[in-house]
This record gives structure tokens, sequence and C-alpha cells, in this order.
């Protein structure tokens, strides 16, 4: 398995939306939601104003992971294939984007939050280090609140 991150790109609609519309993918991403190519664009554009990159396994894009603003902080982004579910892609593409945070941003935190019945990225929060710091409501489900902290030298 070959990993690559690399910055999102205009061009990267297509793919992004083939992932994104992916019944597992949208269930708590967008609230089950299901976009048009056109909603689909604006995240695209939107991601390439900040740290974001497209995740390509083997030359082939199966997903996206971004530290976006939010509110003077950086909240950490990761959706992946379901065909590539269970496989590690996650966790090393998360854990790259959090090296970069913390060594190239010097960011102190990076926060998430994850809707409440997504088992899936409880468990992977742990795996990165996130600790739990609240929940809140959301659109659609409640949401647990992490935050992860730079580690220490």
């Amino acid at each position: 398995m070959s990993l690559v991150l690399r910055p999102v790109d205009l061009g990267d609609g297509d793919a992004l939306h083939a992932i994104f519309t992916e019944p597992g993918v949208r269930q708590y991403l967008f609230d089950d939601i299901l976009l048009t190519h056109e909603e689909t664009q604006k995240h695209v554009e939107a991601a390439c104003g900040h740290e974001a990159w497209v995740i390509c396994l083997d030359d082939v894009i199966v997903g996206l992971t971004s530290l976006r603003p939010v509110n003077g902080d950086r909240e950490l982004m990761i959706v992946v294939s379901e065909r590539c579910w269970g496989r590690g892609v996650a966790f090393e593409a998360a854990r790259a984007a959090m090296r970069h945070g913390f060594e190239v941003l010097q960011l102190d935190r990076i926060l998430e939050g994850v809707d409440l019945p997504n088992e899936r990225s409880h468990r992977l929060m742990a795996r990165l280090g996130f600790t739990p710091t609240g929940e809140t409501d959301g659109p659609k489900y409640r949401a647990r609140t992490y935050e992860a902290r730079r580690p220490s030298a």
C-alpha cells in the first residue's frame, strides 16, 4: 500500500464526489444528505483555501483530510472511501495531517467533533491520541468533541 497525501486542487471534484456520496461516508459527514456535483465542488473550492490534502492510494484518490479553520482553531477532517475502511488509511492520513499541524503550523491543539453514533470515528480518535472534551448538539446527531494537544518535546 502506497499512501500519498497531496494538496487538493480544483480538478479533484469528481473523485471526491464519488466518495462523498457513498452511503457510509455521507451518513455522518453530511448527515445522510446526497450532495450534488455543484455542492461537492464548493467543498473542494473551500478546501483549496487551507491545509487540505487528497488521500491517494496507489495513485487513486480514496479520501480527503484537512485542518480546516474553525473559530481561531483548526479542526481535523478525515474522509475515506468505504472500500478502504479497516486498512489503516484514515489513521495514517490523519496522523500526517496532525503532524503538519503541530510541526509546520505550530498549533497548540487540534479539534475534532464526531457524531455520537459514529463508533468507527470514536475509535480512530482514541488511536490518534485525542481526548474527549464534551458534547454538543449537531444538525442531526449529538456530537462528542475532542482535542489533541501538541506533543511535548
